[in-house]
């Protein structure tokens, strides 16, 4: 048997386990350090209760309501949190597969979950709670995990159990079916999973290509997918950042300052991974909502500077001094570092005292001149693990 261990509403229970006020009040927390002009990464159970959820835009969460308490999102605690939990599961099985940050598959029994719950509340915080899921396979054991929250604990023990769950579900509750392919089955006449299985695998590979052959078996509650335990799963293939700005700027000073920061931020992931990226993605959004962006290659490099001078130049070729509101980079085409030679010597000196101190002392405390003054930015609350999986 398969477990789906999930937190509930886990950035904010975090948050309400380390400050006691925050309990039994609605609360969000945003993204990092802006708490205008972005979106929720979590809602607490009591503010779901008003429709408010994850995701959604701050405004809309106020109107919705009025009283949420906004905290700043903080990720290396939700690590720290993670890190713990991830502890205890370890002992009961080395088949251990970590989904997201709050997400994780595991092999056990009904009696491993008891445990795996008392041992949460006693050892991380008797306020942080998770729904447990479990069934002879992955998306069985997450589909139960969603069936009874918060706190919940459902069993789903055969295929014949699945099929009359699906049955009561929408299409949309299941892993992997999201709105437009929802949208997409309700324009072939398809509501429902049982109207899902009387078609036939053909006309769905047809309508879907390969992805046909998932609809098909999860309509019966198929899965062959196994758990994949975090050590052995690839490393990442991407790294980025992006920055929604408190106001519209057509500033150049003030977006290359902020273009610079978060290329100095992708390159000391990089070099905290001993990797080095060869192409440089870049990306912003206007006042109208409309997003430009662009790619280019460069020398494998895991320098800010340079991956700068080649995002701030995608930037110049695209931008047509219109006020924008976000900016973004981000590096792929990753290899592992080989010795520098010796005409980049200098810089992979800099380079590791720079790491050497922020990692120390937090970002930016060691930075480049023309930073100073700049905007503060911050890592956001993410829920998927990418680069940091390494710490774990």
């Amino acid at each position: 048997m398969i477990l789906h261990i999930d937190f509930n509403s886990y950035f904010a229970t975090v948050e309400q386990q380390a400050n006691p006020r925050l309990r039994g009040k609605p609360v969000g927390v945003t993204g990092g350090d802006r708490m205008q002009r972005t979106v929720l990464g979590a809602a607490s159970v009591e503010a779901k209760k008003y429709g408010v959820k994850t995701g959604m835009q701050i405004w809309e969460a106020r109107q919705l309501c009025p009283q949420i308490i906004l905290v700043q999102g903080d990720s290396d605690k939700y690590l720290e949190v993670t890190k713990r939990f991830i502890g205890i599961l370890k002992a009961y099985s080395p088949y251990l597969e970590v989904f997201s940050i709050d997400e994780c598959f595991l092999e056990g029994t009904v009696k491993i979950a008891k445990e795996i719950k008392k041992r949460i509340k006693t050892e991380i915080g008797e306020y942080i709670t998770c729904s447990i899921g479990i069934s002879y396979n992955k998306l069985m054991a997450k589909l139960a995990g969603s069936l009874q929250k918060p706190d919940g604990l459902v069993v789903i023990p055969d295929e014949h159990s699945a099929m009359q769950i699906l049955d009561k579900i929408e299409l949309d509750e299941i892993c992997g079916i999201g709105s437009r392919i929802q949208a997409r089955l309700n324009k072939m006449g398809i509501f429902n999973f049982k109207q899902l299985r009387q078609v036939p695998l053909e006309m769905l590979l047809f309508h879907f290509k390969s992805y046909g052959k998932f609809l098909y078996d999860a309509s019966r509650g198929i899965d062959h997918s196994q758990i994949v335990p975090f050590y052995e799963k690839e490393e990442v293939k991407s790294v980025g950042h992006r920055h929604t700005i408190n106001h519209d700027t057509n500033n150049p000073q003030e977006i290359k300052q902020i273009l610079l920061k978060l290329c100095e931020m992708v390159a000391m992931r990089l070099r905290s991974k001993n990797l080095v990226a060869k192409t440089i993605y870049s990306t912003f959004r206007v006042e109208q909502i409309r997003h430009l962006s662009q790619q280019t290659t460069i020398s494998y490099t895991n320098d800010g500077l340079e991956i700068f001078q080649a995002a701030w130049g995608i930037f110049n070729c695209l931008w047509n001094r219109e006020k924008i509101r976000m900016i973004g980079v981000s590096v792929s085409n990753l290899k592992p570092q080989t010795p520098y030679t010796l005409n980049f010597f200098k810089n992979e000196i800099i380079n590791q005292v720079l790491d050497k101190v922020n990692n120390e002392f937090g970002n930016f405390t060691l930075q480049r001149a023309v930073l100073l003054n700049s905007t503060s930015i911050k890592r956001k609350p993410n829920p998927y693990l990418s680069d940091r999986r390494f710490k774990l």
